[in-house]
């Protein structure tokens, strides 16, 4: 039962399955209903996780951890900092009272499977990784100074899968020439297979903006949610496409990734976003699109020509991938940066602002979610 509060806001106390399995614990939680959206207290979740509250750099920030998480939030803002990796949310904090709230969207698609990927349920066993050389043909992609993305793309895509091949996984390529596919055909590659996921490789640009860079890595957005590039609903955001049904699965793809990127190489975190770009919206499998660097950013791009840091990035999304499989048929959680690293981790810088103004929407007529 609701019950009015002088504010006008409205609370009740609901049972939650955190873990969305059945085997996961029931948790009491206070929802709080706050213009027509569900909020749970952040003081609240950090308990549930045995979270200690620390100092935080600032008197808009609040930062909790214990031994083995560290999660930090800030006033208003749309991203946090799960385990000194940056994540969006499909919804700003709120502030009330003293403490911070966040939406149960993101308690349910974010939080919880960032911090307990074991408990995800119904994974799909990983026969095959089905890797798509973003652009390709007709379609150049970004144009950088040493070359276009899209023979980078087909480059990296090769790396990846002849390490994949050598550990033992079964690899599609939706390209292997410098040919022109269909974004439907290109997720329909993976459609046609069972036990499948697909990755996505691409390479980033901002011609209004050459400070722009580091790493990003889209996983679909859930249904109801707006889109990491747009703020509040739209009525298109309520269709329930394809990717759906594995946008939990996706997005901890998606985490295990970056993870891995960021524990080998050294490059700005942008996070985990999300998008409903036709690769990851049509496709049936869990899904990821990973953006490696900026073209357009001189200290990107130089990297991005060596052979040998596309070396160690295509080593970095094999590791990803392999410890996906790994949660995926042995439950177990995959790596985190501090793990990579060997040390402690800090929190990843978090901003309060819309990443519309750099983010490259890409792949879609005029650029745009369709």
């Amino acid at each position: 039962m609701l019950q009015a509060t002088p504010s006008g806001r409205h609370l009740s106390v609901v049972v939650l399955m955190l873990g969305l399995a059945a085997t996961g614990p029931l948790c009491a939680w206070e929802i709080r209903s706050i213009e027509g959206r569900e909020y749970v207290a952040v003081r609240e979740i950090a308990r549930f996780y045995n979270l200690t509250e620390a100092a935080a750099e600032d008197a808009n920030t609040r930062h909790y951890r214990n031994a083995d998480t560290e999660l930090t939030v800030a006033k208003n803002g749309r991203q946090v900092s799960i385990n000194g990796i940056a994540h969006w949310l499909a919804f700003p904090l709120v502030e009330s009272g003293d403490d911070y709230f966040l939406s149960r969207m993101d308690l349910g698609k974010t939080l919880e499977p960032a911090l307990r990927p074991q408990f995800i349920p119904n994974f799909p066993r990983v026969n095959t990784v089905v890797l798509d050389a973003g652009h390709g043909g007709r379609d150049h992609g970004a144009i950088g100074p040493y070359e276009s993305e899209k023979n980078f793309a087909l480059d990296v895509a090769r790396r990846v899968r002849d390490l994949l091949i050598k550990a033992g996984v079964r690899v599609l390529m939706t390209r292997n020439s410098d040919t022109f596919i269909a974004l439907k055909d290109r997720a329909g590659v993976a459609n046609r297979l069972k036990n499948a996921i697909f990755v996505s490789l691409h390479f980033n640009a901002a011609d209004w903006n050459r400070s722009a860079t580091g790493f990003e890595i889209f996983c679909v957005t859930p249904q109801g949610s707006p889109s990491t590039a747009y703020e509040g609903v739209r009525v298109r955001d309520m269709v329930a496409e394809s990717g759906n049904e594995h946008d939990i699965h996706s997005f901890a793809l998606a985490n295990a990734i970056i993870h891995s990127l960021h524990g080998k190489l050294v490059m700005a975190d942008r996070g985990v976003k999300r998008s409903r770009f036709a690769v990851l919206r049509l496709s049936k499998n869990p899904s990821v699109l990973v953006e490696g660097g900026f073209l357009t950013n001189a200290e990107d791009a130089r990297k991005v020509a060596s052979r040998e840091w596309r070396d160690d990035y295509a080593e970095a999304i094999v590791r990803g991938i392999l410890e996906y499989k790994k949660l995926a048929e042995q439950h177990l959680p995959p790596r985190q940066l501090a793990q990579y690293r060997g040390a402690p981790t800090r929190p990843a810088a978090i901003s309060t602002a819309t990443p519309s103004a750099d983010v490259k929407l890409r792949e879609m007529p005029a650029a745009a979610e369709h």
